[in-house]
């Protein structure tokens, strides 16, 4: 028996095939539980989106607060001290990144005070000063804003450059500079030294505070040794750079794990290059390495947590030497604290307690005028100089009234402006011919001239 046609759709679209009529592609409806999914599906993905562009915003704010609580500093010099010193800011700035102005200018005209102004609205909390006299070069912290001021006398110093020079391997690249060094502090607990404990707490407050229990290792790629010599009365200033190697492994597994491919054209065996004696040996470094247990993970390769690691510190410079002479309150406008140089009894210092309010006045007053001058000065010179553009102004209308006489300019612009009066009452300004001006009085002038030269011409040519 035949088989019956169909009915459904997939029958009504053979049917059409076969008689060569074009046939469209099925439209699938969506069921209402997938588009409710698709809906949810989408909600969820903006509500995550959105969720954490909040959370980034909310970690921004938590960074800036931390960043602003932190300390940010200014490194600076005043006066001429030429170029060596000038070179051992950019250093010192180098040390003190990232929370220093690495980029700010110093021009010839700005003074310390200058900078103390201005540093409280920027958030700056600390101010070094280079300065320079004709014995010495002298270096001074003030801590922002009510002091106190640490003086140094620099004994010696050296460049970053001069001590990188002097190093067979360099160990120095941007990422060190990425976030603040390690600040190690030797030897200032000193008994009968009170001094010595502002000095440190000064230094120390200099640089960002590391909690031992939350700090990530692989951040700090940077030390600062401040060590105090009690013999000699001086400060030792060293920048370091903090690299760390794989322990117990030797020299081929150690470049084998740190990913460096050796040259094994020369061996017929990869045990041949491991066995080899000739690269067993790590006398390459010849300072002090300290093997430690790492408590995190590091971003040299082979440093695991767990793991035995080599600490190794280079020296990145600079290199100072600090003798300590005056620790002043306020800045440099307080009590004198301690001076390497004078020595005062208890009652000297009494009277000079006294005396401090009457110096204070006497340093306001003394600021009052010199303000109360420079004001005077930038009127005065005010005043001249618009005095000479009315004496200027004065002297350029007498010549151009001077030479309108002698050119006669000035009769024939008086006519002018009684004409143009004389239409203007009349009213006939746009309707009857134009005043005449100085061009066209001139062409009637020159007009009338040729005209009797030319009668001239024709008697003498008749005669």
């Amino acid at each position: 028996m035949p088989k019956k046609p169909g009915k459904g759709r997939a029958a009504k679209n053979a049917r059409r095939a076969a008689a060569g009529i074009p046939v469209a592609p099925a439209k699938r409806r969506k069921s209402k539980l997938l588009e409710k999914r698709l809906e949810k599906r989408e909600y969820e993905k903006v509500a995550k989106h959105e969720g954490a562009i909040a959370q980034a915003e909310a970690d921004l704010t938590v960074q800036e607060q931390a960043l602003a609580k932190q300390p940010h500093s200014f490194i600076v010099h005043t006066g001429s001290v030429g170029r060596y010193i000038r070179r051992l800011e950019r250093d010192l700035r180098r040390v003190m990144e990232p929370n220093t102005a690495s980029k700010l200018r110093v021009s010839k005209r700005n003074n310390f005070n200058d900078f103390v102004v201005n540093a409280p609205a920027l958030g700056v909390s600390h101010i070094a000063n280079f300065t320079k006299s004709e014995n010495s070069v002298n270096f001074r912290i003030v801590r922002m804003p009510q002091g106190p001021t640490l003086s140094f006398q620099i004994d010696q110093y050296a460049l970053a450059r001069d001590v990188r020079a002097s190093q067979k391997r360099q160990n120095i690249f941007q990422k060190l500079f990425k976030h603040s060094p390690l600040v190690v502090l030797n030897g200032f607990n000193v008994p009968g030294k009170k001094h010595l404990a502002l000095v440190k707490t000064v230094l120390q407050n200099m640089f960002p505070s590391i909690d031992v229990d939350t700090v990530n290792l692989a951040v700090v790629r940077r030390a600062v040794l401040i060590s105090y010599d009690n013999e000699t009365d001086k400060i030792e200033f060293r920048h370091y750079s903090i690299k760390t190697v794989p322990a117990g492994l030797t020299k081929s597994a150690k470049k084998i794990v740190q990913g460096k491919v050796p040259d094994l054209s020369k061996y017929e065996d990869v045990s041949e290059y491991f066995l080899n004696p000739g690269v067993l040996s790590e006398s390459e470094w010849d300072g002090d390495q300290a093997e430690v247990e790492l408590t995190q993970d590091l971003a040299t390769r082979g440093c695991k947590k767990g793991a035995l690691t080599k600490l190794r510190t280079v020296e990145l410079g600079p290199r100072m030497t600090w003798r300590l002479t005056k620790i002043q309150e306020g800045i440099d406008d307080g009590e004198v604290l301690y001076h390497s140089y004078i020595k005062k009894t208890p009652q000297e210092l009494m009277e000079q307690r006294k005396m401090l309010p009457l110096l204070k006045k006497r340093k306001k007053r003394m600021q009052k005028n010199i303000e109360h001058a420079v004001i005077r000065k930038l009127t005065a010179a005010e005043e001249a100089q618009k005095q000479e553009e009315e004496e200027y102004k004065a002297m350029k209308e007498k010549l151009i009234q001077k030479q309108k006489s002698v050119t006669g300019d000035n009769d024939d612009s008086d006519k002018e402006t009684k004409k143009a009066q004389q239409y203007e009452q009349k009213g006939q300004k746009d309707q009857g011919p134009e005043p005449p001006t100085m061009k066209a009085e001139g062409r009637k002038r020159t007009a009338g001239k040729d005209d009797s030269r030319g009668i001239k011409n024709k008697v003498l040519r008749k005669k």
